[in-house]
């Protein structure tokens, strides 16, 4: 912020004795000034009304520069130090399913209404380190976390084209990932990246899934494990549960036609078992049957975990008292030399 001041305002008072001065001409024999010496000699001045206003000039000019007249500005500084975040992302199959209503248009699949409400939620959090983790039978981290957050954005875009890239092989491709859904690997992915370096301002992850824990992996592990260990080390799991038990989806019949047909449980999220996760962090949980809804998740997401903002103001101002301390000594020089009794003729 750009602007002037006075440093220390107070001395301007002084500038109602200049007024004195040059606007109230004494008279010969009148009541003495005796506190003030100087008021008492200049009211017995018989000098012209120039040598007032001169008298009055140096006065004001002396006045401001005790003032400490200042130009300059005030800066903010904004210190980028928000919290760590990891949005860890199901991409299984059941992500393509288009059962999410918008708040307008035709309805889009999962992942592709994930993926949208995420990068809202990101532009939306500027000072915050933000990375990605994607899972299926396996998991990835395909960002760490960053201030990038275009970086984080290609990222997105980048998977979702690759999974779509996947689907449009048919039933025979499961995805780059798998078609599982092995929830404690994706966590445990986050959390290594969110706790591989301190971070005193807060850490959470945030887990979108559209699937039940499939239990029968391989190498399956287990997600109330890892929230405990989160929890322990400072960092919260928010789950949302992304799918409508009342909505239905687009499929193709044993005849090739497309129809819609009921969203049943078994391409649902188990929000009981989410609630379990989130819980043993001391995260929550949320259902998204619709985008609005995702959108609300992501919201109370970033009111129960506000970024912290960091912020230093400090002044940047420089003394300008040059001129009207040049102004009064020069007002106060020619009112002197110009005082008859001084030049001896009074």
């Amino acid at each position: 912020m750009n602007g002037f001041r006075f440093f220390e305002p107070w001395w301007l008072l002084v500038l109602a004795i200049a007024l004195v001065v040059a606007w109230w001409r004494p008279r010969r024999g009148g009541a003495d000034f005796a506190p003030y010496p100087l008021l008492a000699g200049l009211r017995d001045s018989t000098g012209p009304a120039l040598q007032r206003m001169l008298f009055a000039l140096a006065i004001a000019g002396m006045a401001v520069a005790l003032a400490r007249p200042q130009f300059g500005r005030t800066v903010e500084e904004r210190e980028q130090a928000g919290r760590d975040l990891m949005i860890v992302v199901d991409t299984s199959r059941s992500m393509s399913i288009d059962d999410i209503v918008n708040a307008s248009g035709p309805n889009s699949d999962r992942l592709a209404a994930v993926f949208l409400a995420s990068k809202a939620f990101i532009a939306a959090r500027p000072d915050d380190r933000i990375g990605l983790v994607f899972f299926g039978n396996t998991a990835v981290t395909t960002c760490p976390p960053t201030y990038d957050h275009q970086t984080v954005d290609e990222f997105l875009d980048r998977t979702e084209a690759q999974q779509r890239a996947n689907w449009a092989l048919g039933a025979q491709s499961q995805g780059f990932l798998g078609d599982g859904t092995n929830i404690g690997l994706g966590l445990g992915y986050a959390l290594k990246d969110i706790t591989t370096k301190s971070h005193p301002l807060g850490k959470a992850i945030i887990l979108v899934t559209d699937g039940a824990d499939s239990l029968d992996l391989p190498n399956w592990v287990d997600p109330i494990r890892v929230a405990k260990d989160a929890a322990a080390l400072g960092a919260k799991i928010y789950g949302i549960g992304v799918g409508d038990p009342n909505g239905t989806h687009t499929e193709t019949d044993l005849f090739g036609r497309t129809i819609r047909v009921r969203t049943t449980g078994g391409l649902l999220p188990d929000l009981d078992r989410l609630a379990a996760i989130t819980q043993a962090s001391g995260g929550t949980s949320f259902a998204a049957t619709d985008r609005p809804a995702l959108d609300n998740c992501l919201k109370k997401i970033d009111d129960l975990e506000p970024t912290p903002h960091l912020r230093r103001f400090h002044d940047d101002f420089a003394d300008r008292f040059t001129l009207p301390l040049a102004i009064g000594l020069i007002a106060l020089a020619l009112a002197l030399a110009s005082e008859p009794r001084l030049r001896g003729v009074a």
